[in-house]
Formats: C-alpha cells, structure tokens, sequence
C-alpha cells in the first residue's frame, strides 16, 4: 500500500529523534556479540529515516525493506541453525527492531518499536548482570520511557525540554520502591534461565584445556577477575596457592592436550597426615567451561562435582553463571591420592617423533650423569636459573622444534614455554611427566582473595616413584619473584601498557569489592535466601497464602506511597507579584460581601465593584488596566517597573475606601 504525504510526515522530527535514540541506545551494548555487518544496518536505517523526516531522501519502498527482512533472517538462521539458542533470539530480534525503523510512520508503529526496544535492552541480561551494565540498562530505560512520553505530544519544539526529562524520571523514581519490594518477595527460580546451559551457548574463560606456546601469556595483560576466594582462616603464602585446572597428558610437537577419558574418584581424608587442611568458599565467573578451580590437593569438594583421577575438578554443564562452591585441600609438595596404571604411564611419557632432536641428545647425556630423577630435576632447574634464561610476557614466535628453539636459541618465555619444555625434557628421560594450567598467587582484596586472569600459570608434575606425583614449577627457577610474590609484584615492576599504573589497578581492585559485594546480595539472591526472608518477617511457609498476603500488602503499600509522593511533587504555580497584589486587591473587597466567583474576570468583577463604590471608578479603572498591561506583557523589565506602581494603586483604593466609609457614617 503506497503511503500518503501526510503518513509519511504524520509523526514530528522530535519523536522520530527519540525513536532512533532509543534504538540505538537499546542495541548498542549488544554490537560485540551481533554479526560484523549489524553496525552498517544499524547505521544505515538510521541514517535513511532520519534524513527521511527532514524531507532529504523518500522513504525506502516497501518491497526493498521486505526482501532485507527475508534475506537477513535466512542469513542469521544459516549461521546460527534453527533451534532454541541466545545468539539466533537475540540476533532476530535486534536485527528485526532496526528494520522496523524503516517502516515507522504512524503512531502505531513507534509503539511498538519503542515497545522492542524494552525487550532488545532486557536481553543483555541473558550475557550478564555486572553493575556497570545495571547502570547503562537504567539510563537506557528512561531514554526509552522518555520517548512514550515525548510520543504522547505532538509538538515539534525543543528535544531536550528539562520539564518533560523531570516528569519522566519522578515517574520511574515512583516505580522504584515497588521493583525493589518485588525483586524480593516476587517467587524466584532455582537458577535465573539466561544462566542455564541447556537453552544457551558458552561463556568465555583464559584457561582452555589445550597449551601451545604463547597461550597464556596474551592473558597476562588481561585483570578482568577470574574467581575470588574466602578463605575461613588465613590465607596460606603466596608460593602455596596453585589453583589447579586443566591437566595435559598428549602432545603433538606443538600443542599439549588433556586426556579427556579420565575417570572420576574419592579421595581419602585420612592421607593428609600432618599436612594442613585449607578450607575455602570461591566464587566463580563464568567461563563457558566445565572447570572448577581449587588449591592442590583438593581432598573435599561439592557433591554436584566431580573429581577425575588426575585431580581435575570438573562439572557435569558448563558454567554459564556465577558459580559459589566450597572445597578443602592439603597444602603438600606431593600428590598420594593418585596411582599410575601401565596404559598411563606408558602415555605420560609418550613424544611426538621427529621432533627437538638437541634438547633429547642433551637429556640422555643429564641422564647418564645423574642418579635419580630428582638429580635430574635439579640439574634442569639449575641450567634454568644459571644460564641466560629470561622470563618475558612477549617472547618470540615459535614454530618447528619448539623446545629446541626455546632452549637453545630464544631462551625467552613465559610460564607455558618452561613448563612445556621441562615436562617434554622429563619424558625424554623415561620419566612420566604432565603439566598442569590454572592460576598461581592472587591479589589480597580486603576480605577476599581477587584472582585475576593475569594470574594465569602453567606448572609440571613429575611421577616420583614411592610417592606419588611431584609439583615442579620450572618459572620459579627463572623467576622466584613471580611465585613468590605473584604476578602483580612483576607488573608492578614492569608496566604491560600506558595506562597500566598503580593507582589504574587499585582502582579495579576496588571496582571488583563491589563487584564482589553485588554478587553477594543482589546476583545470588536466590530462593533458599528468599525462604530465609520469608521467616524473618514471620512466615514459616513459603505457600501461596503466604506470597498473596506479602505481595498484596506491597502493592497497597507502594500505591499509597506513589499517591503521597505524586501529591506531595505535583506542581504548584508559582504567582507573579502582580498577581499577589491582585489577591490583596479581592481580599479587600471580600470584607464586604464582595467575593470574587471562579468564573468571573477581572474586568467583571471590578464593574462589580464600582456599582458599589462609584467613588473609586477612576482608582479600580487605574489598577485594573494596569494589572492587564502586566499580565500579558512580555517584556521581565517592564514588569519589574511597574509591579511597585500597582502596588501603588492599591494604597490608593485601600485609603480612598477608609475615607469613604468615615463620610458614610
């Protein structure tokens, strides 16, 4: 249907400018996860639609904007296949909000856009629920809201009117109690939905359960937090928090790979002999993965975990939400839980052939020269910290012989490039040796422990025969500074870009205390915790009877609070001073019966007077022409002027009328 002139124009430049803020404010946060090409469309409609109600270009035909409907859902469904996911909902739906921009021309239709872009800017939630987004989806709602209001009126004047900004905002500051009150006592889920890994995709973690050189150290430049810890005693020395995670059994010359076959097991409290046992609550983010993180050796361990043979600590589904778990672990340089089958042993000391043929000739002459593995062990870590080896967050490119390079030509790593090259040295010696990824140290953030992704760290561990596996971190040979101290004392050193200062970290410190705090009472408040509130105010049932009683009273009660809060805010009309003088004027008429009625005017009331008091027909005549001259004049100096005149006047009436009633008596 081919629309008319005044469709096209039917609704004003301001509303069409509210409506496309409203999109773009709505979809902006979700540009990192949307398809390359949704900037362009983005850009692209609002571009044509504004340009449209300036009267710059016509109006797209309706078939053009058809065809981009058809062929970008087809183009979405292709990439991301037809089924129940959050990048197919979330893309549809942005992508389908910014088309229908380009057929927004009656009232009708900016509802509903403006409607969209409520549930476009709810979706973010289903990525996260951090405090900064909170923020950003607060001022995002009143943009939006603000538009609704702006929709209501027809006027084309001014976008940014304070007075209109003010009633839209006192009308979600009256929306707040009432949010608040039903975020606590409205009924919750176990879990929130845009949390749950069986409707949506992965997260994103720094660890990955493969390591090839370079791997972790590009997440050294990365302080986004990991995981935090609260410990319930104090927490162990630096050296002793290997937080352990992936495990890698297989190597290809290049790339380590964990053993994904591993069977799960019970660990035996009674062999922590006089070791100390640590326990702890982590609070995890989510990282799309199966991981859980925990200090070697962990000896206890939630029950929906599983602990595999090589003392991985893993999940059944992937952790898509903040995660609390507690565990306790032994603090000890060697793992007994652990026994080693032949098929095992025999794959822990598995090579790729062809590979690094110096670094194995100089292992087997080591080996010939030393008595015991352990010998050996120290005669690498010995080389390592004599020898010009240098522990760097930006080592060189290696291809090829790895280990051969690094050894013997680079001589520059990070913590994967020792780790990978002491295990690979260990195997070629015919000792089982694996490494193990996860972090190492952490930053002590008040009253929890913060680790970051830059903690991230690789170590070896090394079969002992008689005792079980052997921790051996061949960083701390090259650099005892970052085991000892952690990560952060070597950036405290050595600065990793411009902004990366000491008062730029204590500031992200301090943002993740509240991050910390935030989680603790607003993202992990669930229902075990509702229950909890239920008791306190006096219910011990959590029944139906009980939720209608709580939520009925809220409403009554946030009803009568917004009933106080808009009467005691509704405007009140400020009176000029020459309306002031005007109300003396009718006061003291008043005095003798002559009220002034709602519907009478000045001029009729004052022939009203006159009638009364002919003797004041010139003084009424004065004041009530001047009155009139200020009331509709638009000049804030003239006024000012002649307000004392007026006043004037008055004296004038008020004395003639005294004079008047003396000679009458």
């Amino acid at each position: 249907m081919k629309l008319t002139k005044a469709e096209i124009y039917s609704l004003s430049s301001k509303q069409i400018f509210w409506i496309l803020l409203s999109v773009v404010i709505s979809t902006l946060p979700h540009i990192p996860r949307l398809p390359i090409w949704f900037p362009i469309l983005l850009l692209m409609a609002v571009t044509i639609r504004w340009l449209t109600v300036r009267r710059r270009v016509r109006p797209l035909p309706g078939f053009v904007v058809a065809f981009m409907t058809v062929f970008l859902t087809l183009v979405i469904v292709y990439v991301h296949g037809i089924g129940l996911n959050r990048e197919l909902s979330v893309t549809i739906l942005a992508v389908m909000t910014v088309l229908k921009v380009l057929e927004t021309w009656r009232k009708r239709d900016a509802w509903m856009v403006v409607t969209l872009c409520y549930f476009v800017i709810l979706t973010r939630f289903f990525y996260s629920q951090d405090i900064l987004l909170i923020l950003y989806l607060l001022v995002s709602v009143l943009v939006i809201t603000h538009t609704l209001f702006v929709l209501q009126h027809n006027d084309d004047g001014k976008y940014f009117l304070k007075s209109e900004i003010k009633q839209t905002s006192s009308l979600m500051l009256a929306g707040i109690p009432l949010a608040a009150l039903f975020f606590l006592f409205f009924p919750r889920l176990g879990s929130p939905i845009w949390g749950s890994p069986d409707f949506f995709g992965s997260g994103k973690t720094g660890i990955s359960e493969e390591m090839s050189p370079g791997s972790i150290s590009q997440l050294f430049s990365d302080d986004s937090t990991a995981f935090r810890v609260v410990f319930d005693s104090e927490i162990p020395e630096m050296s002793q928090l290997y937080w352990r995670g992936p495990v890698l059994w297989d190597f290809d010359g290049m790339t380590w790979s964990r053993n994904k076959k591993v069977s799960s097991i019970q660990r035996d409290l009674k062999k922590t002999g006089d070791y100390p046992i640590v326990h702890y609550e982590v609070e995890l983010e989510p990282t799309g993965q199966k991981y859980l993180f925990a200090l070697d050796y962990v000896v206890d361990f939630p029950s929906k975990a599983d602990l595999k043979a090589d003392s991985q600590l893993m999940t059944e589904l992937d952790i898509n939400q903040l995660r609390h778990y507690k565990a306790s672990s032994v603090i000890q340089p060697f793992n007994p839980y652990e026994s080693l089958s032949r098929a095992d042993f025999e794959r822990l000391l598995g090579l790729p052939t062809g590979y690094n043929s110096k670094t194995q000739q100089l292992v087997q002459t080591w080996k010939s020269s030393t008595k015991s593995p352990l010998e050996l062990i120290q005669k690498i870590l010995q080389w390592f910290a004599e020898d010009e080896f240098y522990y760097s967050y930006t080592p060189p490119l290696l291809q090829g012989d790895t280990v051969d390079q690094f050894l013997f030509e680079t001589k520059s790593g990070f913590c994967e490039h020792y780790a990978s090259a002491f295990t690979y040295m260990m195997r070629a010696a015919g000792v089982p040796a694996r490494i193990v990824t996860g972090y190492q140290g952490g930053t002590v953030n008040e009253e929890y422990l913060q680790v970051k992704q830059s903690d991230a760290h690789a170590w070896s561990e090394v079969w002992i025969h008689g005792k079980g596996w052997m921790r051996v971190d061949p960083t701390a040979a090259v650099s005892p500074l970052r085991v000892e101290r952690g990560s952060q004392a070597l950036i405290s050193e050595n600065s990793r870009s411009w902004h990366d200062t000491e008062w730029y970290r204590k500031l992200g410190e301090k943002y993740d205390r509240l991050r910390h705090k935030w989680n603790k009472w607003i993202r992990e408040y669930n229902a075990l915790k509702q229950k909890a509130l239920f008791q306190i105010i006096g219910f011990e049932k959590q029944d139906a009877k009980a939720i209608v009683i709580v939520l009925g009273s809220i409403m009554l009660a946030t009803t009568v609070l917004v009933m106080l809060f808009l009467y005691l805010t509704r405007p009140k009309q400020k009176l000029s001073q020459y309306d002031k003088v005007l109300n003396q004027f009718i006061k003291l008429f008043a005095k003798d019966g002559l009220t002034k009625l709602n519907y009478q005017g000045v001029i009729e009331y004052s022939e009203l007077i006159k009638k009364q008091y002919p003797q004041l027909k010139d003084e009424i005549d004065k004041f009530i022409s001047l009155y009139i001259k200020l009331r509709f004049s638009k000049s804030p100096k003239k006024i000012q002027k002649a307000d004392s005149q007026l006043q004037n006047y008055l004296k004038a009436i008020r004395q003639k009328m005294i004079n008047v009633k003396k000679q009458v008596d």
